[in-house]
């Protein structure tokens, strides 16, 4: 990761050694402040780092995606992680993410910009619920500001859920039509910038914070509220041109083929075996069979991490599947609207495999008679979200939340699987309120039995 800068601006000022240099008492070239529309892009870019980067290679591990293969993730494979292995995102979680987007929230009033405040709210709203989800009880109410609170306390998980999904009720109603064209656009995809909208994604966002915590109810509702389609999804660009170099590249590809070859694998994965056991066409899309080893995630030209491939903040597929689960789950199961979703995800896949490979039927709707007990196709709807959401950080956040209800594997030689990332220890060494729990202990809102069928 060393060598990772993405959009990174340098700046060197070189001064004479001439005693008669007199320097303004205004410099021009050394900048301490900036507009907060400039701003916008760098939690932008943090949260990138917190989806995209190492948390997303652990969470593929452990959810049985990916394969350590090299190095300390070898370790990794076994669930061999210390909270030391954690310093350096916690900085982008809170120092680069959260108390960026507060000071341009900050900003943004003082020029009366709501639409400049919504957009960082949404941010730091996923950034906030990314957390929670990943650590359990995070600060946040004393967060990011060190005069009044060196050492922030710890607020509950379910607080800090709550507290994300009330922000994003609040840039719900600042945002208005702004889109991918607006703030910040050139951190998000050409694809869908003319079409994304922060009003959709941030419905998108809040339903998967209510799946997170249980609320059916409102993950249903607020998911039918979000994105529409998949030309509206919110994805990270990485249009580097194959210019290798430049820093925009798939981090996924940056690591296994820029800086970390051979460290990620995928020979004793669950995923790709099945994939190949159900004939799914995406396996040639998501895996690379050959050297130097038999099986590696597709971090080539035509595969899910091709350099210049964006990365998905929320997407289209992933709400059907809110809408999908949460239709079972909640009360009396709804198997007609649940169906209805999954094969919305279907479709979407249909069309995009259409769109690489050539026309072709390469997923067909599901038939009501497909599933002989509603328990089977809750089965099928977790399967297909595990899929969809492959190099996700989903895919873990389900298969602790669920309790694993589609059975996969845990990795050889291991008798459970990580149920929380440790705190990082820089934390634990400077804050009295940080402490040491064990990585197979439950966070609190994944405590309770998963209601599955």
């Amino acid at each position: 990761m060393k060598k990772l800068l993405i959009y990174f601006l340098s700046f060197f000022i070189i001064l004479s050694g001439c005693d008669s240099l007199e320097l303004e008492e205004t410099d021009p070239n050394n900048f301490k402040d900036a507009t907060p529309d400039l701003l916008i892009k760098a939690p932008m870019l943090a949260q990138t780092l917190v989806i995209e980067g190492e948390l997303a290679r652990l969470a593929g591990i452990f959810s049985n995606q990916f394969t350590g293969s090299d190095r300390q993730y070898v370790s990794y494979n076994s669930y061999n992680i210390v909270s030391g292995d954690f310093d350096n995102i916690w900085g982008n979680v809170y120092a680069d993410g959260v108390a960026q987007c507060r000071i341009i929230r900050e900003k943004a009033v003082e020029i009366n910009n709501d639409e400049l405040e919504g957009i960082a709210m949404i941010i730091e709203a996923n950034i906030l619920g990314v957390a929670a989800a990943l650590w359990g009880d995070v600060p946040n109410t004393e967060a990011c500001d060190d005069v009044e609170f060196p050492q922030p306390s710890f607020d509950g998980q379910l607080t800090v859920y709550n507290a994300a999904i009330q922000l994003l009720n609040t840039a719900i109603t600042k945002v208005g039509g702004a889109g991918g064209n607006s703030y910040g656009s050139d951190v998000i995809d050409a694809s869908v910038r003319d079409n994304m909208l922060w009003t959709d994604v941030a419905y998108s966002i809040q339903a998967r914070l209510y799946l997170h915590i249980g609320d059916y109810t409102n993950a249903i509702a607020s998911a039918n509220l979000g994105i529409a389609d998949g030309d509206s999804d919110w994805l990270i660009n990485h249009d580097d041109s194959d210019n290798w170099t430049d820093g925009i590249m798939n981090i996924y590809w940056n690591f296994m083929q820029w800086n970390r070859y051979g460290y990620l694998g995928a020979d004793d994965a669950y995923l790709p075996q099945l994939l190949i056991n159900n004939t799914d066409p995406r396996y040639d899309y998501y895996y690379y069979s050959g050297d130097p080893y038999d099986i590696t995630p597709f971090a080539w030209y035509g595969g899910i991490f091709q350099n210049d491939h964006s990365f998905p903040v929320i997407t289209y597929y992933e709400t059907q599947l809110i809408i999908a689960e949460s239709e079972m789950v909640d009360g009396t199961p709804d198997p007609a609207a649940a169906l209805v979703a999954l094969n919305n995800v279907r479709a979407y896949w249909d069309a995009r495999l259409d769109d690489m490979w050539g026309d072709d039927d390469y997923f067909l709707p599901y038939l009501a008679t497909d599933f002989a007990t509603n328990a089977d196709l809750l089965e099928a709807i977790l399967t297909e979200k595990y899929i969809s959401c492959y190099g996700q950080l989903e895919s873990w956040n389900d298969m602790r939340r669920t309790d694993n209800y589609i059975g996969i594997p845990l990795k050889t030689g291991t008798t459970d699987y990580p149920r929380r990332f440790p705190i990082p220890q820089n934390e634990i060494d400077a804050n009295v309120n940080a402490s040491v729990i064990d990585i197979y202990v439950e966070t609190p809102v994944n405590a309770g039995a998963y209601p599955g069928l």
